[in-house]
């Protein structure tokens, strides 16, 4: 038994010794001395190492053509070029001719799909090079041959299902914006199977998918039969919406909003429609709907989730304008979107010029008695003087606006007016109480640049009071523009406008002058100066009308992303009578052109414009000048 104990003492102090520190020490120190001296900079072994050396490489340049005798289709050739590696990676070449030949042959195998992308199933693709040139010459040619056609097109889905795809063929190929007879095209196909998907989506399915398209491929007809496979899962309900993101804005602001009812079959578009609503009111800087999954979802309803990260509330800017007729004119404002944290808008604003000073402040408080009801008040100074009459005038007002639809709204209000008129020394005042009623139709893509659609605004206000020398004064008018893309793009786009007025009264000299029409200058026939179209007293000072008829038409071209010019013809009468003059002595025309520089806050205007018509006065000198000159921001109408 002592030996054994002994045996045993002996290999537990072996083992101390061998896990003791110091003994590691003394081991390793070697090593460590080794290896500093394998890396040391001094080290001719590591001085071999240091860095890689340039490997030789194989220079080419590759061109795609078709082979001689076949006819090029520039879609093709490009597309083709644009998935090319080997025209890619020209500037990184390979390092052996091995690499060249297996870069050429992937390239190939690539080009032939791609020639089966675009419906070219039975196309050919091959390849010479000159390896005695340098760098190497490399040619891929192509042969096309004919271009397959869809022949049939068959909508399926993994299960029975109601509506959504029970389309005729007509209504089908109108929603896939795709045809029998058509070219094949695999990018097409792709793009109408998401179309299938969203069809899907904004008719009940929120899950649904579709199957990648499949197709059936006769080589002797050269036609394709192309299969879509829906994957719709259930159909199902808006559930409860749950709103996030919101800082100092109220979510019931959100909810007035949301264009859909929890339990109301999904619609996709539905979502999409509350999205541009919110981003609409200028308070987010982005949103984002969506389903949520996370909120308990089941068979039958769908929780939708609604982020929403508000914007800076406040904005404050200015700006500058100039018209040879009105001289340099500059505004400055500041707003305030969410002042209560309701969503309303206080806004502030002073605009200076020769002609025309106002200062102005109004409050919109929204969600009035019904969701997206607006309350608009607003109090104004202004100080008018131009060279038909002199004025200073106090305005105060609140109206009541309601949305009919998305395009149409109404409002109803009432304004009151207190100033001072004075025209060729003759002074009219005003004490005015009116009730204005008007309706805006606005079908157009784009508030500041539209390029299709059109606009329509009717506003007819009566007066109680006194204006001038009367006590009975209505104001009706009517002004409309109509925009057409004459291409898919916004390259050509034809604008039209025009307006029309009249006022009822016991006579036209009874009508104080700041209530009268006018018509020239920007925003109205841009050949005349502001204000100068129409009758005209002995002294050249415009008389203004009780009736007007003023419209134009103007061509929109665009050069590049940021340039274009226009073409505008414009004309207009005024009358003191409660119809318009319409005949040719009363009729203005103008013409003229102008420059655009599209910028992210709308287009930048240069406006040169010229009478057809230059009037004189009694001693033969002319009163319209031969041209007039415009500098803003946004288009003229």
């Amino acid at each position: 038994m002592g030996k054994a104990e002994d045996l045993i003492d002996w290999v537990r102090k072996t083992i101390a010794w061998i896990l003791s520190p110091s003994v590691w020490l003394l081991i390793c120190l070697p090593l460590m001395g080794g290896c500093a001296w394998l890396f040391d900079p001094d080290n001719p072994l590591e001085q071999e190492n240091i860095g890689t050396p340039d490997l030789p490489t194989i220079p080419y340049k590759a061109s795609i053509a078709p082979q001689n005798g076949e006819m090029m289709v520039p879609e093709v050739d490009e597309y083709l070029k644009a998935v090319s590696l080997l025209l890619k990676l020209e500037s990184r070449p390979p390092t052996s001719l091995n690499a060249l030949n297996q870069r050429i042959k992937n390239d190939l195998l690539r080009l032939k799909q791609a020639l089966a992308e675009k419906g070219y199933f039975d196309g050919q693709v091959d390849y010479s090079l000159k390896p005695e040139s340098s760098p190497i010459d490399i040619t891929l040619t192509y042969t096309l041959g004919k271009r397959y056609k869809i022949s049939k097109i068959t909508l399926m889905a993994e299960k029975d299902m109601e509506e959504p795809l029970q389309l005729t063929p007509s209504k089908a190929a109108k929603k896939i914006q795709l045809n029998i007879g058509d070219d094949v095209d695999l990018g097409t196909i792709h793009e109408a199977n998401q179309r299938l998907r969203k069809h899907l989506r904004d008719h009940g399915y929120p899950s649904a998918e579709m199957s990648e398209p499949e197709g059936e491929i006769d080589r002797t007809e050269k036609r394709l039969h192309i299969i879509f496979q829906a994957v719709p899962g259930t159909r199902g309900t808006f559930g409860k919406a749950k709103i996030s993101g919101l800082k100092n804005l109220d979510p019931q602001f959100v909810r007035n909003r949301i264009v859909w009812q929890e339990g109301e079959l999904f619609d996709e578009r539905k979502m999409e429609k509350t999205r541009r609503k919110l981003m609409g009111t200028g308070l987010f800087s982005a949103v984002e709907i969506k389903s949520d999954e996370e909120t308990g979802k089941t068979e039958e309803t769908t929780p939708i989730g609604i982020q929403a990260i508000e914007g800076p509330p406040r904005t404050i800017g200015a700006g500058l304008k100039y018209a040879t007729t009105e001289g340099i004119g500059g505004q400055a404002f500041w707003s305030h979107k969410n002042i209560f944290g309701g969503g309303e808008g206080l806004n502030t604003l002073v605009r200076i010029s020769p002609r025309v000073s106002k200062a102005k402040i109004d409050l919109d408080i929204p969600d009035v008695f019904a969701p997206e009801q607006h309350l608009r008040n607003e109090l104004s100074a202004t100080r008018d003087q131009n060279r038909a009459y002199t004025s200073r005038s106090f305005d105060a007002g609140v109206r009541l606006e309601h949305p009919f639809t998305d395009t149409l709204k109404g409002s109803v209000g009432v304004i009151g007016e207190v100033g001072r008129v004075k025209r060729s020394g003759v002074d009219y005042l005003n004490r005015l109480l009116g009730f204005p009623v008007e309706v805006q139709v606005d079908a157009t893509n784009d508030l500041i640049d539209p390029t299709k659609g059109g606009r329509l605004a009717t506003q007819v206000t009566p007066y109680l009071g006194r204006s001038g020398h009367d006590s009975r004064l209505l104001i009706a008018t009517a002004k409309g523009s109509y925009y057409l893309r004459v291409l898919k793009s916004d390259a050509i786009i034809l604008a039209g406008w025009a307006h029309g007025g009249v006022i009822a009264t016991s006579a036209f000299d009874n009508i104080a002058p700041n209530k009268r029409f006018y018509a020239g200058g920007a925003g109205s026939v841009r050949a005349y100066g502001y204000k100068l179209l129409g009758p005209l007293d002995v002294y050249r000072v415009p008389l203004g009308g009780r009736s007007i008829l003023e419209y134009g038409i103007e061509g929109r071209f665009k050069a590049t992303e940021t340039i274009g010019f226009v073409l505008f013809a414009e004309a207009g009468s005024l009358s003191t009578t409660a119809s318009p003059n319409m005949n040719n002595q009363a009729l203005l025309w103008g013409i003229g052109t102008g420059i655009r520089y599209y910028t992210a806050i709308g287009p930048i205007r240069v406006d040169v414009a010229r009478p057809m018509k230059r009037r004189r006065d009694t001693s033969g000198k002319y009163i319209d000048s031969g041209y007039q000159f415009y500098l803003s921001v946004g288009q003229a109408f």
